[in-house]
């Protein structure tokens, strides 16, 4: 999502090195669906993954001679003890999707180089990516510097790139396709927070909304007609939530909060009114291509379901809207000047109590709760693993 800071080259150099490392990772233990040739426990060959800094294991610490935040400690600090590249203190969705597959963290695809590299897939997430190209944010006034160029048409075009090292022959790259789980998202929400950011208006906001799902929806049929056969596309967030937001907007007028929850209603209005237009667009694409499996996956409901009932999924009832690595202030969120690993901020004791990692991204308590209702349900259907089982 947003990159606020400038770092040194230094840095980026030492977060090359230490994300290479968390990609060599053993692969986990095969799960009880069967062991493929590739050595894998997954009934699909490859993962392919596209999207924003929510699933972006590395490639934007790969190109940015400015990193910021991402390349320091207590970022990747659960899991992996190192900062990686990636927005959490610990896995991201794609992580346990992988380990669940049997694969192993495979590589963002700047990090790949050989057809050996994208054995199992690739990741093409990359920090602050849109659905929009970046120059059709610059036509519209926005300073783009934040925004990278590597949009979700971008993220497609480097998957040829990653077919034609991996098959020879159209028949060859077809089956690839074919026999490979794609994520596709979630895309859509930086089309939106880039402009709010900016102290955009919902007025400027509100019809990028069809362009951004006619945008997503061109990606799909791209990777359909590449021979995509199972696709799982992802929602956004109740943007409403958010606690970067919740302290922008925190002086919006009375009436502008729900009382079940504490998030803002016309943001969470904005998400519903995406979502809406992003399922039927994604039934559309079902009825043009019956051969596809097409999956909407809800990270709407399960995010609200979370805000909603913290305790039932192990979060601090008072601190659910709240920031475990920010810059202090209402909800630990005054990121204007103070962000996680910069002087004088704040971090919380456990993350794993906590929904929002540094204002923008989840926990690792989070994302695997996600992973998990895209695993095996309720919130893709159907799941990727409809007769798997969680294994803790």
């Amino acid at each position: 999502m947003a990159k606020d800071l400038l770092w040194p080259l230094l840095a980026a150099a030492f977060m090359a090195a230490a994300a290479a490392a968390a990609e060599s990772m053993p692969v986990p233990a095969a799960t009880a669906l069967g062991t493929r040739a590739n050595g894998s426990g997954s009934s699909y060959a490859r993962f392919f993954s596209f999207g924003d800094s929510q699933i972006d294991t590395g490639n934007f610490i790969r190109y940015s001679a400015d990193p910021g935040p991402v390349s320091r400690l207590p970022y990747g600090e659960t899991f992996f003890h190192r900062p990686t590249g990636r927005w959490s203190d610990g896995r991201l969705v794609v992580d346990f999707i992988a380990e669940r597959l049997g694969f192993p963290y495979w590589p963002p695809y700047l990090a790949g180089k050989t057809a050996e590299d994208f054995r199992y897939g690739a990741n093409f997430a990359v920090t602050s990516a849109t659905a929009l190209s970046q120059t059709f944010f610059k036509e519209k006034g926005l300073d783009v510097d934040g925004i990278t160029p590597y949009s979700l048409g971008a993220q497609i075009e480097w998957l040829k790139k990653v077919l034609d090292t991996l098959g020879s022959t159209n028949h060859e790259r077809r089956e690839i396709m074919a026999s490979s789980l794609f994520l596709v998202g979630e895309m859509g929400a930086n089309d939106y927070n880039h402009p709010f950011t900016q102290n955009r208006t919902l007025d400027f906001v509100l019809p990028l909304v069809p362009l951004v799902i006619r945008s997503i929806g061109h990606s799909l049929e791209a990777l359909i007609q590449l021979g995509a056969k199972t696709l799982y596309v992802p929602g956004i967030f109740p943007l409403g939530c958010i606690p970067r937001y919740l302290f922008q907007f925190r002086d919006s007028g009375a009436g502008a909060h729900d009382p079940a929850t504490g998030c803002l209603r016309w943001l969470d209005d904005l998400a519903v009114h995406h979502n809406a237009l992003l399922k039927a667009e994604l039934a559309a694409l079902r009825r043009a291509h019956r051969g596809v499996s097409i999956v909407y996956v809800d990270y709407y409901g399960e995010i609200l379901g979370i805000v909603t009932s913290p305790a039932e999924y192990g979060f601090g009832v008072r601190t659910v809207l709240d920031v475990c690595c920010g810059g202090g202030g209402p909800h630990n969120a005054n990121l204007t000047v103070v962000g996680c690993t910069l002087p004088g901020f704040v971090l919380c004791p456990d993350p794993s109590r906590y929904v929002c990692w540094d204002g923008l991204h989840n926990t690792e308590a989070v994302n695997e709760i996600m992973a998990r209702g895209m695993l095996d349900g309720p919130f893709a259907t159907p799941p990727i693993m409809p007769a798997g089982r969680w294994t803790e």
